[in-house]
């Protein structure tokens, strides 16, 4: 399990929800510093626009969906500003 980087493409002054990119591999985490904790996420697959699943606790997603290797993904992740 390897905690992956993200890139913020679009940021408000009030962080509410971001929309990111990243590259990810099945069990791997993405910490979101800028929430406390995370209300609602959706995560897909870039190259075919495929759900990816994960699982949420406070402020990290873990990609829970089987047999990704370094997969580009895009999502939208709303929350409550740290």
């Amino acid at each position: 399990m390897v905690d992956r980087e993200k890139t913020l493409v679009v940021r408000q002054k009030v962080i509410r929800y971001i929309i990111l990119e990243s590259e990810v591999t099945t069990s791997d985490t993405i910490t979101l510093t800028d929430f406390s904790s995370i209300t609602a996420a959706s995560l897909f697959k870039l190259s075919d626009g495929v759900a990816v699943t994960f699982t949420k606790a406070t402020n990290v997603i873990t990609i829970t969906s089987a047999a990704l290797t370094d997969e580009k993904i895009v999502g939208i992740v709303i929350g409550v500003p740290a």
